[in-house]
């Protein structure tokens, strides 16, 4: 019997040595292949498409749900809800309401070809650079899309989160972390609005805002219907949760506020998604979005970052995502461009950075850099969003200089319905405009877990699918080199 367990010992032994010796050729036979298709002058696109797709990819950590919902859907969707189009404008009529034009069924817009074409140029960033010159810029494109489609979005969100699941798990994508929607608090009072309006625009320091804010919890605190908003907002996510969690697949949601409000509509909204969060383990971080470079957005802005900080004081434990940085010279003043990151970072306390695409003109920015990497503050890159919005690829765009200075990084979509790509394509960007490594974007995908508003059971678990799937990866990739 003693000789019959060495034997096994022996025999499982060699058998995890020989294992682990296939499993580091394949690595480097894929590694080798990585660098063949990627070599400047000669980059195989088409098969770094194949490779990519193929690829795990761990999570997708900067994703809004509505706008990565693609146009026909929410066309499916209108059709399924008896909707109509109207012929004028190509928004959604609803319920019987009255458009500006002549109302037409989504099968009438399918049949004329010419405006199906103009509908999804106006519902996506679709063909736009085909016509540029009758376009509006870039930027308002972009972000006027979601007014097209914002009553299918919002009456469709399990539909919609499930199209992403299915999506995510045949594109090799493990994990998703989107921003679903702002908590509803509008049958909360609010009382003396434009008083505490101009009480906020007008505080100077982090103390005075800490006074105004404090009051206003009080208010809302005492209200009832608040506290509703709070548990209506938890029972929904608890809701459309149900069944999209399995072996392939993980998802969880961020809340946010639209910093193009009046700076009370702002905290109302962040008061309450930092409640949800704190109370729900679905619900793991809170966000701001909405233009950056809007006159609000930007008059408010040192108020927003005073926000978070009370905020991120008041419910610790609750992660903060920012969208800051997400400008470029020429879109605004100068000076405009010099501390939105530092304020994301060194007042609201951001765990992550969305975009920071202004890194390079920010005043101290070397000092920001080094301060970045110090303390693990991960940026989300989203070159497909960066090159249309602010014009910046390439060369132009600092995930060079974050590259250089070790400042960790996560590759995402930002909004790949209205963008129209997929994360398989942003890695594919990536490869294609530099000299990176297959290392470098193995350490990427796995950044997308490291860096995610997860608990560290999940991550391991989901550490442990990525290590299982690159295996099987690596050894189909290996197995095609003799055709490269």
């Amino acid at each position: 019997m003693k000789v019959l367990l060495f034997s096994i010992a022996i025999s499982l032994n060699f058998f995890c040595f020989t294992q682990n010796k296939s499993e580091k050729k394949n690595y480097e036979v894929t590694s080798e292949l990585f660098d063949e298709v990627t070599k400047k002058g000669q980059i195989n696109e088409a098969f770094l498409n194949l490779f990519m797709i193929q690829m795990p990819k761990g999570g997708d950590i900067h994703h809004h749900y509505s706008g990565s919902i693609y146009a026909e859907t929410y066309l499916e969707w209108v059709k399924e809800n008896n909707w109509k189009i109207d012929s004028c404008s190509l928004k959604i009529v609803a319920n019987n309401q009255k458009g500006n034009c002549s109302l037409l069924t989504v099968d009438q817009v399918l049949q004329n070809n010419i405006l199906y074409r103009q509908l999804l140029s106006l519902w996506s960033d679709l063909d736009y650079h085909n016509h540029f010159h009758n376009e509006l810029a870039p930027d308002q494109n972009f972000f006027n899309t979601f007014g097209y489609f914002s009553t299918a979005s919002s009456s469709n969100i399990k539909k919609g989160l499930i199209k992403i699941k299915e999506r995510a798990v045949k594109e090799n994508v493990q994990y998703i972390e989107t921003m679903l929607t702002i908590v509803n608090t509008s049958s909360v009072k609010i009382l003396n609005k434009e008083t505490i309006i101009s009480q906020l625009r007008s505080a100077k320091s982090q103390d005075e805002v800490d006074r105004i804010l404090s009051e206003i919890d009080q208010n809302y605190l005492a209200q009832e219907n608040f506290q509703k908003s709070i548990k209506a907002y938890v029972a929904m996510v608890d809701s459309l949760h149900q069944g999209l969690d399995d072996s392939n697949f993980t998802i969880r949601f961020q809340t946010y506020c639209a910093r193009v409000l009046d700076p009370l509509t702002v905290y109302t909204q962040l008061l309450s998604g930092f409640m949800v969060s704190s109370v729900s383990p679905l619900v793991v971080g809170v966000n701001i979005v909405a233009p950056e470079n809007n006159y609000v957005s930007l008059q408010d802005y040192a108020l927003h970052m005073k926000m978070f900080n009370y905020l991120n004081r008041k419910f610790p434990t609750v992660n903060r995502a920012l969208h800051a940085g997400e400008l470029t010279l020429g879109m605004v003043e100068p000076s405009d461009l010099q501390s939105h990151i530092y304020e994301a970072i060194k007042v609201a306390h951001a765990q992550r950075i969305g975009h920071g695409v202004d890194i390079s003109y920010e005043q101290n920015s070397i000092e920001l850099l080094k301060y970045m990497k110090k303390n693990n503050t991960a940026i989300e890159i989203n070159l497909t969003s960066n090159e249309f919005i602010l014009g910046v690829k390439g060369n132009q765009h600092p995930y060079l200089i974050y590259s250089k200075m070790g400042v960790p990084m996560v590759i995402c979509t930002d909004d790949s319905g209205v963008s129209r790509n997929n994360l398989s394509n942003e890695y594919v960007l990536l490869a294609s405009r530099y000299k990176i490594s297959y290392k470098k974007i193995k350490e990427l995908v796995y950044n997308s877990i490291r860096y995610a508003f997860l608990e560290e059971s999940v991550k391991e678990e989901l550490y442990r699918k990525l290590d299982a799937e690159f295996i099987i990866f690596e050894k189909e990739m290996a197995a095609l080199e003799v055709y490269f």
